[in-house]
């Protein structure tokens, strides 16, 4: 009837960063630490180490009801794609766009009824292009008006820990009604052709898609609605 589900995860422990090192562009840093990290921005330089925890309460609608729950979402539909080719080389870009139709579809929902979209941003060159390209492909036209948030920009990369991370972030902005600005999106990337965020002014609108992948292939989607 109900579970409590989240995520730990640090990119900062020595064996923790020697393996994010050796898998990914990873920042060497600036003289502003706050502006190290920009995803989808055309001077970013890699990823930023970090590390974090969060957790939810997944539970049936009956139950969390009955005991009189603060709702913050409504799971509608998922999705989970591992591609990689006979060579071993891995497509992020084709597991992202099977994830991410995969939810609508289980959703029922139209792409255009999608109110923002909580990107993996994870401010690598190669990620965030394939990133960009694989929701252009699923949105086509509507790419050009479909909000995109990352708050790696804000939190940096904390492996394991942030997919739900990012989870509770876009949560509390459907709570609150309005999206949290893409931090240091300065330049916009003409190879990664979204509409990131700027301003803490957007509305979150009714849902989101929450997107994460890792290097070796495999993407997963989640894909929440508001509960009125």
């Amino acid at each position: 009837d109900a579970v409590v589900v989240g995520a730990t995860g640090t990119t900062m422990l020595p064996f923790n960063m020697l393996h994010t090192l050796m898998e990914q562009q990873v920042s060497l840093g600036g003289p502003d630490p706050t502006k190290v990290c920009r995803p989808f921005d055309r001077d970013r330089s890699g990823s930023v180490v970090a590390e974090g925890a969060a957790a939810l309460i997944l539970e049936s609608w009956e139950t969390a009801t009955r005991r009189g729950a603060s709702i913050y979402g409504e799971v509608v539909g998922t999705g989970s794609s591992c591609v990689v080719n006979h060579n071993h080389v891995p497509d992020r870009r084709r597991a992202l766009v099977n994830s991410i139709r995969a939810s609508i579809d289980e959703a029922q929902m139209s792409p255009d009824a999608i109110g923002h979209v909580h990107a993996h941003g994870l401010s690598t060159q190669r990620s965030d292009i394939e990133e960009a390209a694989a929701i252009r492909e699923v949105f086509g036209d509507q790419t050009d008006r479909l909000p995109v948030v990352a708050a790696k920009s804000n939190v940096g990369h904390a492996g394991a820990g942030s997919g739900a991370l990012e989870l509770v972030a876009s949560l509390l902005a459907l709570k609150k009604g309005r999206l949290f600005p893409v931090l240091n999106y300065d330049h916009p990337d003409p190879d990664c052709p979204i509409s990131a965020i700027t301003s803490a002014d957007v509305e979150a609108g009714e849902s989101f898609l929450n997107l994460s992948v890792v290097p070796q292939g495999h993407a997963s989607c989640a894909l929440f609605r508001a509960v009125a």
